[in-house]
């Protein structure tokens, strides 16, 4: 994922509220609900502005926010046991 700090940033917001980590297609209204929340004006441009992204009317395709949520998994490891020898 080659994305800018800013494109990053407002992926978190996009998480922070509870968005499915599957869904791709984002209304212009939740887009710009989360730019309002944190102090932006208007829904990001690289997002709007992007004909290819157009999925409906004032729907919008964001495939990195599927990525993004994928990352954020956490694969758990485990260590080997030792063993500890009683004197």
């Amino acid at each position: 994922m080659n994305l800018k700090k800013n494109q990053i940033k407002f992926l978190e917001w996009m998480h922070a509220e509870n968005c499915p980590s599957q869904q791709l297609n984002f209304s212009r209204g939740f887009l710009r609900a989360v730019a309002m929340k944190h102090g932006m004006a208007w829904a990001p441009a690289w997002i709007v502005k992007d004909k290819a992204r157009n999925t409906n009317r004032g729907y919008y395709s964001i495939p990195e926010y599927a990525t993004y949520t994928a990352s954020l998994a956490v694969t758990v490891t485990t260590e080997p046991a030792t063993e500890t020898v009683g004197v």
